[in-house]
């Protein structure tokens, strides 16, 4: 994987574990609402996308 690339892949990761940690914390502290739900279907989208990102980008493939 280029460089570049990794780190980006790092980065999208990283922002989905951080943003499922709120979502479901906050969720399991305080009870449901409609922002921890976005919050946590956004970490879900946010961590699907970094799959597909660095899968697409993995140096196996070329």
């Amino acid at each position: 994987m280029k460089p570049r690339a990794e780190q980006w892949c790092h980065l999208l990761i990283a922002l989905a574990l951080v943003l499922l940690t709120i979502g479901i914390g906050y969720d399991f502290v305080f009870g449901t609402k409609l922002a921890d739900f976005l919050v946590i279907i956004g970490g879900l989208f946010l961590g699907w996308v970094a799959f597909l990102y660095c899968l697409g980008n993995a140096s196996f493939w070329g």
